[in-house]
C-alpha cells in the first residue's frame, strides 16, 4: 500500500468535509509505523499551511484555473512535502507525478519542479485567513510568533489513570518515545504518529488529555463531599479527571449532545470513574430553579473558536468564519449568566476555553463580573503554579499552549 495514496485519500475527504474524521485513519492500519507517521505528517501539515500553499500553486497554474480537484490536491500534498519535509525533492516530484492522471502528469511534474527550484525563496508564513491573522496580531502582539510556533504541529498528550505516571512511561517506552509533562503530575507526552488505542488504553490505564486541559482539574481543586457540576462535559475527560483527583467529590456530568453523552458514558466505564449523575440540559436554554445555588463549584468548559488546538486540528481553519469570534463570545457570556445562579455563596465557577482571542477570554470575564456585584475573580491556581494571573484569568500560551482559565468566586 502506497503511503502517499493513502494520504491523498484522507486529505481529499478532509478538505471536502472541512473535517478530519478519526475513522479515516483506520485505512493506515496496514502501513508500518514509519509510513503511518509520514501520512499523518503530510496530511496535517498540508491542512495547516493550506492557505499559503494554495497561493503558491495559483501563481504557477495561471491559466489552468479549471484544474481538477484531484490534481489540485496532489499538488497541495506535493508542495507541502517539498517545502516542509526532508524527503529529496526529486523523489517527491516523481511520486506525485505518478499519482496524476495520464493527461495531466506533465502539468503536475512542471508545477512541483518549479516549487522545488524556488523552495528557498518560498515563505509559507502564518498561513491564516486575512481576518484571523489581523485579529490574532492585534490580540497577541509580541506573542503572535509563539502562538504560530505552537500551532505548527502537535504531540500526543496522555493522562495516567489506573496506574502511576512512571509505570505508564515504562510500559509505553517499548514502542513510543514519551516524557513527563511540566505541570501536570499525571501527564505524559508522546511523539505523534502512533495509534495508542492499545490494550493499555482499553483497560483504562490512561486517557488522552492535553496538559492545559489537565490544568483545569487542578484549578477546580475538588474536595471531599463538594457538589461539582461539569456543565459542558463533552466526552467526560474533565469529569473523570475531577473524580480522579477526589473520588469522594459529588460530581454531576452534563452535556446537551446525546452522542457526546454516550461517548462519555463509555469513558466512565473504561476508566472506572463514575459521576454521581448524568444530565442532559441545555445550558443556553436552562431557566429552571431546581439547580439554583446547588453547587460548590461549577466548571464551564465553553464552546469556543478552539484556536489553541490548530496544531492538532488544522481542519478547523477550513470551517472558521469571521463572525464566529463574536458569536462564540455571546454564547459564552450567556452560559456564564445561566450557570451563575447554580453556584452557592462562597462557591466558585471555573471558566475555560482552548483559544486565545481577547473577545473570548478576558473580555467575556470582564463583561460578566462587571454585571455582578457578588462576583470576584481570583488566581485559578492560588499562586501554586508559576502562571501570570492578570486579574481576570490566566492565558497559558507562554507555558503550555493557547488555553485560558478564569476562576470566579461568589461572595
Amino acid at each position: 500500500m502506497n503511503a502517499r495514496r493513502v494520504a491523498l485519500k484522507i486529505f481529499e475527504s478532509s478538505v471536502k468535509r472541512a473535517f478530519v474524521s478519526q475513522e479515516l485513519w483506520k485505512i493506515t492500519d496496514p502501513l508500518d509505523k514509519a509510513d503511518r507517521g509520514f501520512v499523518r505528517k503530510i496530511v496535517y501539515g498540508t491542512l495547516r499551511f493550506l492557505f499559503s500553499i494554495d497561493r503558491e500553486i495559483d501563481l504557477l497554474l495561471r491559466k489552468n484555473t479549471k484544474t481538477p480537484q484531484r490534481v489540485r490536491n496532489i499538488l497541495r500534498l506535493g508542495a507541502y512535502e517539498i517545502l516542509k519535509t526532508d524527503v529529496p525533492a526529486y523523489a517527491t516530484v516523481d511520486e506525485y507525478t505518478k499519482m496524476a492522471p495520464r493527461e495531466l502528469k506533465g502539468l503536475v511534474n512542471a508545477i512541483l519542479r518549479k516549487i522545488s527550484s524556488s523552495s528557498e525563496k518560498i515563505n509559507l508564513g502564518f498561513s491564516l485567513p486575512d481576518w484571523l491573522q489581523k485579529t490574532l496580531e492585534r490580540d497577541l502582539g509580541k506573542n503572535m510568533a509563539l502562538f504560530m510556533e505552537k500551532s505548527n504541529g502537535h504531540e500526543l498528550s496522555l493522562r495516567a489513570v489506573k496506574i502511576g505516571r512512571d509505570k505508564l512511561l515504562r510500559e509505553l517506552s517499548d514502542f513510543v518515545e514519551c516524557r513527563t509533562m511540566n505541570y501536570s503530575p499525571w501527564g505524559v507526552i508522546c511523539k505523534n504518529g502512533m495509534n495508542l488505542k492499545n490494550g493499555l488504553f482499553k483497560r483504562g490505564k490512561f486517557t488522552f488529555q492535553d496538559e492545559s486541559s489537565q490544568l483545569v482539574g487542578i484549578s477546580i481543586s475538588p474536595k471531599r463531599n463538594e457538589k461539582i457540576l461539569d456543565a459542558c462535559g463533552g466526552v467526560g475527560t474533565k469529569t473523570t479527571h475531577i473524580l480522579q483527583i477526589e473520588r469522594k467529590a459529588n460530581v454531576i456530568y452534563n452535556d446537551v449532545n446525546a452522542k457526546k453523552t454516550e461517548m462519555a458514558t463509555s469513558n466512565f466505564q473504561r476508566l472506572g470513574l463514575f459521576p454521581q449523575e448524568v444530565m442532559n440540559f441545555d445550558v443556553l436554554k436552562y431557566a429552571g430553579k431546581t439547580l439554583n445555588a446547588k453547587f460548590d463549584k461549577v466548571l464551564l468548559d465553553a464552546p469556543c473558536t478552539a484556536l489553541g488546538t490548530i496544531g492538532k486540528h488544522p481542519d478547523l481553519l477550513l470551517r472558521l468564519k469571521e463572525d464566529d469570534v463574536e458569536k462564540k463570545s455571546d454564547i459564552q457570556l450567556k452560559m456564564l449568566e445561566n450557570l451563575w445562579r447554580m453556584v452557592k455563596p462562597q462557591g466558585e465557577l471555573v471558566y475555560s476555553v482552548c483559544t486565545v482571542t481577547k473577545a473570548e477570554t478576558d473580555d467575556v470575564i470582564f463583561n460578566f463580573v462587571s454585571r455582578h456585584d457578588d462576583a470576584v475573580t481570583v488566581d485559578p491556581f492560588d499562586g501554586t503554579l508559576p502562571f501570570s494571573f492578570n486579574g481576570l484569568g490566566v492565558q497559558l500560551l507562554r507555558y503550555v499552549d493557547g488555553f485560558y482559565i478564569s476562576k470566579i468566586k461568589r461572595l
